[in-house]
């Protein structure tokens, strides 16, 4: 995996580790999955569910091809979906029969397109060979003791076609070489986090997390051994990273939660290659559990908060979430086809969104805010107060204007309408800076708005570039 964030699970009491082993393939079921949402693979939104009922769906990466691939850690199975929709799965040899929640979970595709994963409750790793169909699944041992005997918490795939897996139970890693033989680097450096996420940078060197000696991540050279902590703001360690645009390496944080509690008080930010660090605060209910980098120059991730959103982000910090109402984005990935890919643990299925979708519904982080209470006129013009949250990565620019709320008529005559009271007043705020706009009446809006009348009116407030308005207040305004 190099951009979602690890799925714990608690350790099976006495779990053993054994001598390695060629496990066959159980079975390679091909089946084309129905799109809920629509026929056409160029349809906007499109819904695939996993032929395994309750399956598990844990993690996603992009194959070689452009397909996508994804763990099911309850089913036991690796899939594949194409571009098209279809899926095939590879079953998972159990370590033992009775396991019922301990399949594979963090997965990633090596430089030859092999896809390696961590099963058993990340004590083992299996290779899957797409290339050659119906090759049995890989049980991959580290001088015939199954990873080296360690724990693993993360896998990613660098450049040079080495394997890495960090460690949940001591330090170091273990670099897989393509010839399969490892090199173990535990009791040394690096030392990763015990969360153990790790992904490819820009400048072709490995990537950890690592709270241990404070808030960092670590650059680790592909020997394995000598790395550069890079400092971050004191905080929640990384639970995401991602390569990005410009040779930029891409963090998300945010709290664990507790039972009752989802995560949350996420923040997303980027190591610019001189070593500055950026980061942008997302709120209290979205959590980034996974980094992707799309083919537009930006950002995009999942969130495993209370609120289900997509989001995008720029290196020059401008934040958007896409609601994503019943669906949810536990991991994302783009696949082939230039859209973006993400699974749905709950409804157990990969669902597939044009980029344009997704930002037909965004809307900016960091939107304005107007406060409620009424609004007089001053002068034959509405003042209207406008506050640039302190969070907001940059200055908050955009209009504002005010329309009736509900229908009414003009001078008694007529159908009645939703009226345009004001014309726009543009603002220009910077973060945690209120303002007063002063919005004159349209000449509708003198007939609707006259004096010593007061009219229940919405203050519409749109950031500039933005298709949507962002911030809509009822309130009431006297003339």
């Amino acid at each position: 995996m190099t951009s979602s964030v690890p799925r714990h699970r608690p350790m099976r009491p006495g779990a053993s580790v054994r001598t390695a082993r060629i496990a066959r393939l159980s079975v390679l079921v091909a089946v084309a999955a129905p799109l809920a949402l629509a026929s056409s693979a160029s349809a906007a939104v499109q819904d695939f569910p996993v032929p395994t009922p309750d399956s598990g769906l844990t993690d996603i990466a992009t194959g070689k091809d452009g397909s996508l691939w994804f763990s099911e850690q309850k089913g036991y199975k690796v899939g594949r979906i194409t571009t098209a929709g279809q899926i095939t799965e590879w079953t998972i040899p159990r370590k033992d029969a009775d396991d019922t929640d301990f399949g594979p979970e963090e997965l990633t595709v090596a430089a030859d397109g092999r896809v390696w994963v961590l099963s058993d409750a990340h004590a083992s790793a299996f290779v899957i060979d797409p290339a050659v169909p119906g090759t049995p699944v890989g049980r991959y041992a580290v001088n015939g003791d199954e990873l080296g005997g360690r724990r693993g918490n993360d896998i990613a795939a660098a450049p040079d076609g080495t394997v890495w897996i960090t460690d949940s139970v001591g330090d170091g890693v273990l670099r897989i070489a393509p010839d399969g033989r490892g090199a173990d680097t535990r009791g040394g450096a690096p030392e990763c986090d015990f969360d153990g996420v790790i992904a490819p940078g820009p400048d072709g060197k490995m990537w950890c997390a690592d709270s241990g000696g404070g808030d960092a991540l670590k650059r680790i050279e592909l020997d394995g051994v000598n790395n550069v902590a890079v400092p971050l703001a004191p905080g929640f360690s990384a639970g995401a990273l991602a390569a990005g645009p410009g040779g930029t390496m891409w963090f998300g944080r945010f709290s664990a939660g507790t039972i009752g509690f989802k995560p949350g008080n996420g923040s997303i930010g980027f190591v610019a290659p001189d070593g500055g660090v950026r980061e942008f605060p997302l709120g209290d209910r979205v959590a980034p559990s996974s980094i992707a980098a799309g083919p537009d120059a930006a950002m995009w991730f999942g969130s495993a908060g209370f609120d289900q959103v997509v989001g995008r982000v720029t290196t020059s910090g401008a934040v958007t979430l896409a609601p994503l109402g019943a669906r949810r984005a536990d991991a994302v990935a783009f696949g082939g086809d230039g859209a973006l890919w993400f699974i749905d643990e709950n409804a157990n299925r990969l669902t597939r969104m044009t980029r344009d979708e997704v930002v037909k519904g965004a809307t900016p982080v960091g939107a304005p805010t107007v406060p409620a209470g009424t609004l007089r006129t001053s002068k034959g013009r509405v003042p209207v107060r406008v506050t640039c949250p302190a969070g907001a990565a940059a200055r908050c620019r955009g209009t504002v204007r005010l329309r009736t709320a509900s229908k009414v008529k003009v001078g008694g005559r007529g159908k009645a309408a939703v009226r345009t009271v004001t014309s726009s007043g543009r603002y220009t705020l910077s973060p945690g800076k209120t303002g007063t706009i002063r919005v004159s009446y349209t000449a509708t809006g003198r007939k609707v708005v006259r004096k010593g009348r007061t009219v229940r009116t919405v203050v519409e407030v749109t950031p500039s570039g933005a298709k949507k308005v962002a911030t809509k207040r009822t309130v009431k305004l006297r003339g």
